[in-house]
């Protein structure tokens, strides 16, 4: 072989080595490692604070409180602080409407749109300046609807010290009741974390339903973080605890028949992944053993797909130049295939049909590629902001 051709088949196996060989591995480790089971639930239950970062969410607030107040869980053992951020519409009044009669529950009304974690970073400092060993922070999102005993499953696991945080499941429904091809993919991204929870620890976390131990806040965390979520998981690991997944503990949400500002959603997306990577980069340390390994092939080499998939579009272009075309050819048939197969899934979107449902899995991983590579380059510019970008999701 030529180095073009070695060249050649080594970019592809990095794409098939992500989302193929990895998931594999996770099964064998499973069986070969074992499942490193959390301790018993506690017998009491501990000090749990909701902090919620709420922008323009009139539609939804008054309904994610009640919710919250609903939940099977002592009264005198969970607060809230509801963070308005600069809303130019009733959500404070609708929050406060939500929060009547529930001393519990602390709306605090910002003047200026700071962005997300900005505010949490405010919720945060104020638990943190009282709270005991053992308080929990809880966060999730205000158009989230919580099943009624998802918080007591979610904090059992803190009964193991080692445990500093959980990450419950979110489960996405359709008004129309039928699946969509991010419902699909969730539940692998869901099946994967869960896998890699019972090794060590899941990778992040998920903004509608996750805790974790009050000291474990990482206050330093930038206001223009764009996953959240992901980078304040992360960095209870890197701290030296586990972060797990709990299934039982489900919050769901409804997925609004379309997403008119989809693209622009997964595009500030990409952007924070690649800025997670430079937040947690300490956790692709070899020190870190199983969760690093987890670490470079669920995260790293999957966000840098369509890097790979576009060199290997070059080196395809040019082996099919070259003296023994075979291997270019091969790969220049292969990226042919893969862009028919996308273009005929966006044609068939409305059928229901099985071959419509896998030419649109194809069409949708290929966007998220495209979106993933146009949120790099928007990383590569700088000047990202952590201001509130809302779309419907």
């Amino acid at each position: 072989m030529t180095a073009l051709d070695i060249a050649l088949v080594a970019t592809h196996a990095a794409i098939a080595y992500a989302w193929a060989v990895f998931p594999a591995l996770l099964l064998v480790a499973r069986r070969w490692r074992g499942v490193r089971q959390p301790a018993a639930a506690p017998q009491s239950l501990p000090s749990v604070t909701f902090i919620l970062s709420a922008y323009n969410e009139q539609d939804h607030i008054r309904e994610r409180i009640r919710n919250l107040v609903a939940m099977d869980y002592p009264a005198d053992r969970w607060r809230a602080l509801v963070g308005v951020d600069g809303s130019s519409d009733a959500t404070a009044a609708e929050a406060r409407a939500g929060a009547f009669g529930e001393p519990r529950i602390e709306v605090l009304d910002f003047a200026q749109n700071r962005g997300k974690v900005a505010v949490l970073k405010d919720l945060a400092a104020r638990v943190q300046a009282t709270a005991a060993p053992g308080d929990i922070l809880a966060f999730t999102d205000a158009n989230t609807v919580f099943e009624p005993k998802a918080l007591r499953l979610l904090v059992a696991p803190f009964a193991d010290p080692g445990v500093g945080g959980v990450c419950g499941k979110l489960v996405f429904l359709e008004p129309s009741g039928g699946k969509t091809d991010e419902n699909v993919y969730w539940k692998f991204e869901t099946w994967l974390k869960s896998r890699e929870s019972e090794l060590d620890s899941c990778l992040g976390a998920n903004g509608a339903i996750y805790a974790i131990r009050a000291g474990l806040f990482w206050a330093a965390i930038p206001s223009n973080t764009i996953i959240d979520d992901f980078v304040i998981g992360m960095k209870v690991r890197e701290q030296g605890y586990r972060m797990l997944y709990e299934p039982r503990a489900v919050a769901v949400e409804e997925l609004p028949p379309q997403v008119a500002h989809e693209w622009k959603r997964r595009v500030r997306i990409g952007a924070g992944d690649y800025q997670a990577i430079r937040l947690c980069r300490a956790c692709l340390s070899p020190s870190f053993g199983v969760f690093a390994w987890a670490f470079w092939s669920h995260k790293v080499l999957r966000w840098f797909t369509p890097h790979l998939m576009l060199a290997g579009l070059v080196l395809g272009i040019a082996g099919a130049a070259s003296a023994r075309p075979v291997l270019g050819w091969l790969a220049l048939t292969a990226y042919a295939v893969l862009a028919l197969a996308a273009l005929a899934g966006r044609a068939l979107r409305d059928s229901r049909s099985a071959p419509a449902r896998l030419l649109r899995g194809v069409h949708y991983l290929l966007t998220m590629q495209a979106a993933l590579f146009a949120g790099f380059l928007r990383f590569c510019r700088g000047n990202l902001e952590g201001r509130w970008q809302r779309t419907a999701r």
